[in-house]
């Protein structure tokens, strides 16, 4: 199968020997193994972790940057894609920190929260690699890129970068709006929902959604932000900023 770390597709092999469970990546640049290190045996019939106990408390891990993350103007293509889809001017003034993760070939905007790194999502490089964005850890917070009081929430990372000038950006990235967004959502004065024609009903919902906590406008859009000129994007959100 594909590996679950490396992503590099049928590297990735699962076995089991007398009830031992071994895994192992053979890419050269993962290496990722292990095993149970639980042997089926007739005082033991089942592993311990079937047995019926109590789910402890999800411990609050710090997300680590993978050091695989290097600078952006390591990969003359992830500095291009970056620049192509409007987000260089955030790298370049600082509000948004992107890298490029040599391991994955994937262009990773890091996720921060009170000014801490808690999280990163990747946008692969390569078009024929699945899935197509990446998320690195399970901080459950959104990409933010900007400081304004009115946000737009948006389908990804490069199209919150492109708005950052106008309007804070959020970042879906996903298909549906996470319970873990709503507080975050609430901090700011007023809320967009723009995604384009083919997500209108997910629009729809969000708005609907989202009218509970702040007022919530919508908008359709006719031309992805990522490939708007700059005028374009202002005339696109200047209605909402008053």
């Amino acid at each position: 199968m594909d590996c679950p770390s490396c992503a590099k597709k049928n590297t990735f092999s699962v076995s089991e020997v007398n009830g031992e469970r071994l895994w192992y990546c053979f890419h050269a640049d993962c290496g990722v193994r292990g095993r149970t290190g639980f042997r089926i045996r007739k005082d033991t019939p089942c592993h311990p972790l079937l047995k019926k106990q109590a789910t402890p408390a999800t411990p609050d891990v710090p997300f680590v940057v993978p050091d695989t993350f290097v600078s952006l103007s390591r990969s003359p293509e992830a500095e291009a894609y970056v620049r192509r889809v409007n987000a260089y001017e955030a790298y370049r003034n600082g509000l948004a920190d992107i890298r490029y993760d040599f391991r994955m070939n994937r262009v990773a905007y890091l996720i921060k929260h009170n000014n801490r790194i808690v999280d990163a999502a990747g946008r692969s490089l390569d078009s024929t690699v699945k899935p197509k964005w990446w998320r690195y850890g399970k901080s459950g917070n959104p990409f933010i890129c900007g400081g304004g009081r009115i946000a737009a929430i948006l389908e990804d990372c490069a199209s919150a970068c492109s708005v950052c000038n106008i309007l804070s950006g959020i970042a879906l990235l996903g298909t549906s709006l996470p319970d873990s967004y709503i507080p975050i959502l609430r901090t700011y004065d007023r809320l967009v929902v723009a995604l384009d024609k083919d997500a209108t009903k997910k629009a729809l919902d969000l708005v609907r959604r989202l009218q509970a906590i702040r007022p919530t406008s919508l908008v359709i859009l006719d031309k992805d932000v990522k490939d708007m000129n700059d005028d374009e994007r202002q005339r696109t959100f200047e209605r909402y900023l008053s």
